[in-house]
C-alpha cells in the first residue's frame, strides 16, 4: 500500500481543527448510544483548501478490483455520498473532474485466535487534475485519509457508511499523527450518507445499470456489523 512521505509541512491549527471534526462527530454530549472507535490517519500538502465545491472522480486500485468479493459499485456509492455530503460533487461522465480520488479498502487479517483484532480500512489518496484528464492524473498527491474500525463481523461494505462519513469530513487535514475518536452509531453524517448511496443504487438497480444494492448495509451506522468497534 503506497503512503505519501510524512514531510509535508503541517498546517496552522490543524491540531485544533481535527479536535473540532471530532467533537461534532462524536454527537456533542451523546453519551449513552454505543459508540464505534475509528482509527483515523490524515495528511495533506501545506496550503491545500478544503475540497468543498470541486469535482470529483473515483478511481478504485488495482489491489481492490483484484478483491472478488468485494463489490465496487456499492463501494463507490457510500464514498461519493459522504463526498457529496462534505460539499463536493461527482463529475459528469463527460467532463474531466477537478480532483482525481483513489480508492483503497479492504480487510486485514489478524491472528485466528484475536478475530476482535481484524482490521476494516478505507483509504482516499487525492491528486488534482489541472491536466484536465478523464480518468487518471501523474501530479502529486495532494491529500490522504486512512480510517479504519476492528473487529467487523461482516462484509467490508457493511462498514462503509461509517467509514465513508468519517473520511470524507478529514479530507485535505493533517491529523498530526494516528487518532481514535468515538463516532455514535445514530451520527447524522452517516445516517445522511447511508440514505443517500441507498438512493443512488436503488436508482441504478430500477435503470437496470447493473449495479446491485444487494450488499449495501440496510440498518444501522454499520450494517452488518455485530458491535465492531463499538463501545
Amino acid at each position: 500500500m503506497n503512503f505519501i512521505g510524512r514531510t509535508f509541512s503541517s498546517r496552522g491549527l490543524a491540531l485544533v481543527a481535527s479536535v473540532v471534526v471530532v467533537w461534532l462527530l462524536a454527537g456533542c454530549g451523546n453519551f449513552l448510544v454505543p459508540k464505534h472507535k475509528v482509527t483515523v490517519d490524515a495528511i495533506c500538502l501545506a496550503g491545500v483548501e478544503k475540497p468543498a465545491g470541486k469535482s470529483f472522480r473515483l478511481m478504485a486500485k488495482k489491489s481492490v478490483l483484484a478483491q472478488a468479493p468485494l463489490n465496487i459499485g456499492v463501494i463507490s456509492a457510500y464514498v461519493s455520498a459522504a463526498l457529496a455530503h462534505a460539499g463536493m460533487f461527482e463529475a459528469p461522465a463527460i467532463a474531466p473532474p477537478d480532483i482525481l480520488i483513489e480508492v483503497t479498502c479492504g480487510q486485514e487479517n489478524a491472528p485466528r485466535v484475536n478475530p476482535g483484532a481484524r482490521e476494516t480500512y478505507l483509504e482516499l489518496s487525492a491528486r488534482p487534475n489541472q491536466g484536465r484528464a478523464m480518468e487518471s492524473s501523474t501530479e502529486p498527491e495532494i491529500w490522504n485519509v486512512r480510517v479504519s474500525i476492528e473487529g467487523l463481523a461482516g462484509r467490508v461494505e457493511s462498514a462503509m457508511p461509517l467509514l465513508s462519513a468519517v473520511a470524507a469530513s478529514y479530507t485535505a487535514m493533517d491529523t498530526r499523527f494516528q487518532t481514535m475518536l468515538e463516532v455514535p452509531q445514530n451520527n447524522a453524517s452517516i445516517t445522511a450518507v447511508r440514505e443517500a448511496a441507498l438512493k443512488t443504487l436503488e436508482a441504478k438497480a430500477t435503470t437496470g445499470s447493473g449495479v446491485s444494492s444487494a450488499a449495501a448495509p440496510a440498518g444501522g451506522a454499520t450494517g452488518a456489523t455485530a458491535g465492531a468497534g463499538a463501545k
